[in-house]
């Protein structure tokens, strides 16, 4: 009988990260993920704050490693996959292991700097140093200064009402037709609580939160997206949300105005 283990999850440098989902270890890129399969493993490795996978075959050996892990989940992560390594059979024909791997590219990712968003954030990149440049040369150094901080706050005002209206569509969609089941606590990790639950349909999905204890907890969950849950919010959590919109819509409001006065600038001043 094989063996199976929790899920477990180590993250590390550049947004990588490792999961032990049964018997299937995925390593999560920027731009795809791997589902490596324990049968291509030759080995895995803890070395401190790194985890090495070796594949089995190949003309030359193949090694997927993840760095800037926690020392402890990475010695716990080798030591749960290694027990669900095969035993070596020395009959069987040599398997290559690459061509186990099932690599799955994420949604949306960039794969290039030519590609995506970013031929849009280069012209615009440009554009803004044209920008402070004319400013510059029309308005001086006060304007510039002012161009420069407007922009800062603009950004910053709207990136945070973008941040709040959002997690309070999410909130308002959860109350409307969220699913709320217990979930029961599953492990740690190097910074997360993780907890496991089940859906009405019988699928299991992990929630990560910070602190500490192993209480089981109440999360709700949109049908829709049976995999992004979290714990439920109150109509005061609501209304609190609300009113700290306020602070960045008025540090927005000031970048609005600092903007269009250095802008101004380039028509004479105000």
């Amino acid at each position: 009988m094989a063996t199976t283990a929790a899920a477990l999850v180590l993250r590390g440098k550049r947004r990588t990260a490792l999961r032990l989902d049964g018997q299937v270890v995925v390593l999560r890129r920027s731009v795809e993920e791997l589902h490596i399969p324990v049968e291509a493993m030759a080995g895995i490795r803890a070395e401190g704050r790194a985890v090495e996978i070796e594949l089995l075959g190949g003309a030359e050996p193949v090694v997927y490693r993840v760095e800037g892990v926690s020392e402890a989940g990475a010695a716990a992560f080798g030591q749960a996959v290694g027990r669900l390594l095969p035993m070596p059979d020395g009959d069987a024909e040599p398997v290559d292991g690459l061509s186990l791997v099932d690599v799955r590219p994420l949604p949306g990712s960039n794969r290039g700097w030519f590609s995506g968003r970013r031929p849009v954030a280069a012209v615009g990149a440009l554009f803004y140093a044209g920008l402070v440049a004319a400013v510059g040369v029309a308005g001086g150094g006060e304007q510039v200064a002012a161009l420069l901080g407007g922009s800062v706050a603009l950004y910053a005002g709207c990136f945070m009402i973008y941040a709040g209206v959002r997690a309070n569509v999410r909130d308002w969609r959860l109350k409307r037709r969220g699913i709320t089941v217990v979930a029961q606590f599953s492990h740690y990790t190097n910074k997360w609580r993780v907890y496991t639950y089940t859906t009405a349909t019988g699928q299991s999905y992990t929630y990560r939160t910070t602190g500490s204890g192993t209480h089981p907890i109440e999360v709700a969950y949109d049908p829709a997206r049976p995999g992004d849950a979290r714990v439920g919010v109150s109509v005061l959590d609501t209304l609190v949300m609300v009113l700290i919109l306020a602070i960045p819509g008025f540090v927005a409001v000031m970048g609005v105005f600092l903007v269009g006065h250095a802008v101004a600038a380039l028509w004479g001043g105000w």
